[in-house]
């Protein structure tokens, strides 16, 4: 019987996919086939096991089943069932900034058509931009269920600066091989941009759920090789920025949870209360 034995749980935009494709190549992993994210533990735990490991239908025997999914961080029942399901799982958590995080999330949200106003009208509909970088209510939560020698924290700061040592060292926590990096954590894998037509953006994302919900990958997948965003996706130069303004709001309204991570690794986060 298969058992996930890696989980990254994110939370998102915190470099969860670059980590994601560092690790999809290597032989003593198996990730689900066709796409990066299920949504299992926490949108579609209702189609079963049997739907799940359809994902998985390339593992062998001796390779260790592992998925990324950043959804994952901030959903008790996620957690809940991961643990039910494999008490000794080995968890992945990657930290940014929570002021950047939060509204890096903002923008992807801008970016996929799900909003088209300001930062502050943005978190009273979506207030998971915000809660979802509470990270001593999350993280402790983590810690608390699978024990703290099974639940790894990585910075995307370190991926920035030191990528081969963020590798090494998460290879040392599952047990495999070290990997090389193959992708500059300087390149943005999932940048932000604002779409030129919004509902264009919309459709695009709401057509690609309706698809992932029935496992039906490859209409996305060939999507996004021919670069059907291109047609309704903007510039760059068009992005919102962080100003002084909502960047001082967001560093004190994460000041606690910057404050624990800081105690959790015993190493300083100063920059991210620079405001």
């Amino acid at each position: 019987m298969k058992q996930l034995e890696v989980v990254g749980v994110g939370p998102q935009k915190t470099g969860t996919s670059w980590l994601y494709y560092q690790l999809y190549e290597h032989p003593k992993l198996c990730f689900p086939r066709d796409v990066k994210e299920t949504f299992f533990f926490d949108e579609h735990f209702n189609k079963g096991w049997n739907w799940y490991w359809s994902h998985f239908h390339n593992c062998a025997d001796r390779r260790l089943c592992a998925e990324i999914g950043p959804t994952y961080f901030d959903v008790p029942e996620a957690a809940h069932r991961i643990y039910q399901h494999n008490p000794g799982c080995r968890i992945i958590i990657s930290l940014r900034d929570p002021a950047q995080r939060s509204f890096s999330l903002y923008l992807h949200h801008r970016k996929k058509g799900r909003l088209h106003c300001d930062f502050h009208n943005a978190i009273k509909k979506v207030p998971r931009i915000i809660d979802s970088s509470h990270y001593r209510r999350y993280v402790s939560r983590w810690i608390e269920m699978f024990g703290v020698e099974q639940v790894l924290i990585i910075l995307l700061d370190d991926i920035s600066s030191s990528p081969e040592f963020v590798l090494e060292r998460v290879a040392d926590f599952i047990g495999i091989t070290y990997v090389a990096a193959t992708l500059s954590p300087g390149k943005a894998v999932n940048e932000a941009s604002l779409p030129n037509f919004a509902i264009l953006a919309w459709l695009f994302t709401h057509v690609a759920s309706l698809f992932r919900e029935r496992s039906v990958y490859w209409p996305v997948q060939l999507a996004k090789k021919l670069g059907v965003n291109r047609i309704y996706m903007g510039s760059k130069g068009d992005l919102p920025h962080l100003n002084f303004e909502i960047r001082r709001y967001l560093v004190q309204e994460f000041e606690s949870d910057i404050a624990y991570i800081e105690k959790l690794l015993s190493r300083s986060l100063s920059k991210w209360r620079e405001a």
